[in-house]
């Protein structure tokens, strides 16, 4: 579950920032994330998974409040708790689809298992890449590309899974079937999936729809 209470978050240049009085997201929900271009969409995500963290207030997430932790205990938290789709991909050129998708676990403080490998190469079937485990990320379509992106993201089996704009660089047909992937394999998972997007069109896949511009506030 995620709450926000009496949050205000403005940055440095005091220029924007978001105020949530009250938001809650519950466990297992589906969340579509929705709002003009700067309205604090990706700002929202980051507040959620402590990326950036608000100068009043409280959020818990995971039933843990942000607050609380330092830096590396926050950097622990993302990769166990977390996982990230990015509409960039964020794949590393010189690691092969089954080091991109196990990279989660190498940054984690415990050792890599059998069983994490396991659950890769499983990922990777579900998804249809089991063929390409060996290649690497420019030898891939960018639908391809996404779908390792989805694979890697639920790896560990987070709790939670933000999507920031997963089919911004995807044609109409391929963004339908990459967002039918991550939904079906979020669910599988019995994870929250929360997705910004800008494309309206996807959002009856969504048990519910924030527009973040909502809570936006311009200082300027």
């Amino acid at each position: 579950m995620i709450q926000f209470t009496n949050v205000e978050f403005t940055y440095p240049d005091h220029t924007f920032g978001l105020t949530i009085q009250n938001l809650s997201i519950i466990d297992g929900e589906r969340v579509a994330i929705v709002g003009p271009s700067g309205s604090g969409k990706t700002t929202l995500v980051k507040l959620m998974s402590g990326a950036l963290i608000q100068q009043r207030g409280t959020i818990i997430s995971c039933d843990t409040k942000l607050t609380n932790l330092n830096d590396r205990a926050l950097r622990q938290f993302r990769l166990k708790r977390i996982g990230f789709v990015f509409q960039e991909f964020a794949l590393l050129d010189y690691l092969n689809v089954r080091d991109n998708i196990l990279l989660p676990c190498r940054l984690g403080a415990e050792p890599m298992s059998p069983e994490a490998r396991d659950r890769a190469e499983a990922l990777a079937r579900s998804v249809g890449l089991h063929r390409h485990l060996d290649r690497y990320p420019q030898k891939l379509s960018f639908g391809e590309r996404q779908r390792v992106a989805i694979c890697r993201a639920i790896v560990t089996s987070p709790s939670i899974v933000l999507a920031d704009e997963p089919t911004g660089n995807l044609d109409g047909t391929t963004a339908d079937e990459v967002i039918s992937i991550l939904d079906d394999c979020v669910q599988q998972s019995g994870a929250t999936l929360i997705v910004v997007t800008h494309n309206l069109e996807l959002t009856n896949r969504f048990d519910r729809t924030i527009d973040v511009s909502e809570f936006a506030a311009a200082y300027t």
